[in-house]
């Protein structure tokens, strides 16, 4: 949706919550040409329009308006079905300003089968169902550019939220490496860690925009060596979240308020597993089986992608009296775990799931970017 003035503000809608049953408008006052001169630093107007995009990426069409809405064309969408675990829905559009042609590239979050690859961080120098995602996206990335880039070097804008922040963050770090780094403005939104490089500062064209409250930007473990490429930019402790949540979804937000309680919860998951080996190997006892960390999470993927049955339930339900009760209690706070299990919700509403909600992060967003 555009509304065009003579103030020169427009506005992108996005979805607050899935199912998306309430949007909102992202109020834009700036030049149409939101892409910094230099790539490497942050600009608020690209950040409002790269959040914009990144949570409208969930529905297709509302994703194609907005990108219309910015002057882009040749729009093309892939992967938009119920999700492939190795691949992920991604949208690629173009536009010419002066004699720079522009592709923007956004990434959609977490969809079906994609939350098995979630979970599969493996053992190479990226996680791997991330690392698997980017290369399905480089490739289609770079049919794209081969039909309409014909001796012109383009420029490209990456953006994505949570698993699309994740997989943003890789692909982005691809182009700085094949483009460099004044070719390639990435802003990503509630992303997971991506790798364990040692050589991440040097993309300083990719900035990732987290919550410290966000549990999911805090996995892989930083103690397992994990990181993102680019710049981390946190919105905590930026004015009064709460209050600029209830104005903007008229609901109570029952995330979590203190990082402190992810960081004494990070901590527990550390002594279970204190490595990736750990993660895939150490088992513990629940129920009638042993489950290492990365089988129960994949029982939570199962509930997730909605292919919850009698025996993942049962998972849950033992995990309450096994080494893993603080996860499930964690996972769970804020909402009742039997409603959880039952629920067919793709996302139940908890404290987690507040936490990482576009919701959230654009009601921390507003107070920490200047007006």
């Amino acid at each position: 949706m555009v509304t065009t003035t003579k103030m020169k503000e427009w506005y992108l809608r996005y979805p607050l919550e899935d199912p998306m049953h309430k949007t909102a408008l992202c109020e834009i006052k700036d030049e149409k040409d939101f892409l910094p001169e230099n790539s490497s630093v942050f600009q608020p107007v690209t950040a409002r329009v790269a959040a914009a995009l990144s949570m409208s990426a969930a529905d297709e069409k509302l994703l194609k308006e907005n990108l219309r809405a910015l002057g882009f064309g040749n729009i093309v969408t892939l992967a938009y079905g119920e999700g492939d675990r190795d691949k992920i829905g991604m949208c690629i559009a173009s536009r010419v300003k002066g004699e720079q042609l522009q592709i923007a590239v956004v990434l959609r979050g977490t969809c079906g089968e994609e939350w098995y690859s979630n979970f599969e961080i493996g053992y190479s120098a990226e996680h791997s169902g991330f690392a698997r995602a980017a290369d399905f996206a480089e490739l289609r990335l770079a049919d794209y550019v081969f039909t309409r880039a014909i001796c012109i070097q383009p420029r490209f804008f990456i953006t994505g939220y949570s698993r699309g922040g994740a997989v943003a963050n890789i692909l982005a770090k691809r182009l700085c490496d094949r483009y460099g780094l004044d070719f390639v403005s990435a802003y990503t939104f509630a992303a997971p860690s991506t790798t364990i490089s040692r050589r991440t500062n040097r993309y300083s064209s990719i900035f990732n925009i987290v919550r410290g409250e966000d549990f999911f930007t805090r996995v892989p473990l930083e103690s397992w060596g994990y990181t993102k490429y680019g710049k981390t930019i946190s919105l905590s402790d930026h004015g009064d979240m709460i209050a600029n949540y209830r104005k903007l979804t008229g609901e109570d937000y029952i995330g979590f308020t203190r990082q402190r309680l992810v960081d004494n919860f990070l901590c527990a998951m550390q002594g279970l597993a204190p490595n990736v080996h750990a993660y895939y190997h150490r088992r513990r006892q629940v129920g009638e089986r042993q489950l290492s960390m990365y089988e129960f999470l994949t029982c939570v993927a199962d509930m997730l992608s909605q292919h919850m049955d009698d025996a993942v339930a049962d998972v849950f339900f033992s995990a309450m009296f096994s080494d893993y009760a603080e996860l499930i209690s964690f996972l769970s706070s804020g909402a009742d775990l039997a409603e959880i299990v039952s629920s067919a919700a793709a996302v139940p509403r908890c404290s987690v799931a507040d936490s990482h909600s576009p919701a959230a992060y654009m009601a921390s967003l507003e107070l920490f970017l200047p007006q």
